[in-house]
């Protein structure tokens, strides 16, 4: 039957300037302090009593792999998912690169309730379009 809902999301901030890894340090492949801080903000857009949405039984992110060693995906959902997996209601599955949207958007379709999708925003049409039934998307 598949999601009654996918939300797919881009990564939250990059900069010019290198970001932070989660401990601190000083890290390209991360988001910058104000990509954390969106980050953050997830978990009240989420959880709080008025959410415009329902929380994820769901998160998919993209795998780090050679030549893709971003993890600004990861780092996006990485408080949600924190908050979430305490709780005990998430699955979270990190086993797709970025070109797999595909094999990605496949296994998404085999999941119930909501899902939660951060991706590269270079290929988020691509992941609209490996839907079944998608709309005509744009190529930006």
């Amino acid at each position: 039957m598949g999601p009654d809902r996918i939300l797919i999301i881009r990564h939250a901030e990059q900069h010019d300037e290198p970001g932070i890894d989660g401990d601190g340090r000083f890290d390209r492949h991360s988001l910058i302090v104000r990509g954390w801080q969106r980050a953050g903000a997830l978990i009240p857009f989420f959880r709080s009593a008025d959410a415009p949405v329902p929380t994820p039984g769901a998160i998919f992110t993209s795998a780090v792999a050679p030549g893709s060693e971003s993890r600004r995906s990861q780092q996006t959902v990485a408080p949600l998912h924190a908050v979430l997996r305490d709780g005990g209601s998430v699955a979270y599955d990190e086993r797709f690169t970025k070109p797999e949207t595909g094999a990605l958007m496949s296994e998404v379709m085999t999941r119930h309730g909501t899902v939660l999708v951060a991706w590269e925003h270079s290929r988020i049409p691509a992941c609209v379009a490996a839907l079944p039934n998608a709309p005509p998307v744009p190529s930006e």
